[in-house]
């Protein structure tokens, strides 16, 4: 079976989305002077967006582990992840800071990483949709057959 037909897919993209949210802002909160030395991002932006990073990353595996996973909560997830991604490409282009080659590389990698994980977030809830149409059109079909 495909990975992306797989039921557990959006699963899985929503509890790897939430463990490299995780890892990357652990660093930010951990380490952020040094960050911010090696980036040109003000040790402040880190600090906040680092803790941010912490509680979305904690939301991200709760809506993970649901059963079933509400879409809303993927929406907006989904929605945070786009919004991150043109956070990172407007402070390259046009932010007030005065990045380093490993600030443009370090915004760019968080760029890429969220509107990818926002991309195969809309796949896993399509596809748990179609299944959803599948499964209940299956459960009705039974339902029919038993009554006649």
């Amino acid at each position: 079976m495909s990975v992306l037909l797989s039921p557990q897919f959006l699963r899985s993209v929503l509890l790897l989305d939430a463990a490299s949210v995780l890892a990357s802002g652990v660093p930010q909160v951990a380490v952020t002077a040094w960050l911010a030395s090696l980036t040109g991002l003000p040790s402040s932006l880190l600090m906040a967006t680092g803790v941010f990073l912490l509680c979305y990353g904690t939301f991200a595996s709760w809506v993970g582990t649901r059963r079933p996973i509400p879409a809303a909560a993927v929406w907006l997830i989904i929605m945070g992840n786009l919004a991150w991604g043109v956070a990172c490409v407007g402070l390259i282009g046009v932010g007030p800071f005065e990045l380093t080659g490993w600030g443009v590389i370090y915004l760019l990698l968080h760029g890429v990483a969220v509107t990818s994980f926002a991309a195969l977030q809309v796949l896993g809830v399509r596809q748990s949709a179609l299944q959803g149409v599948a499964a209940n059109g299956a459960a009705q079909t039974a339902a029919k057959s038993t009554r006649a």
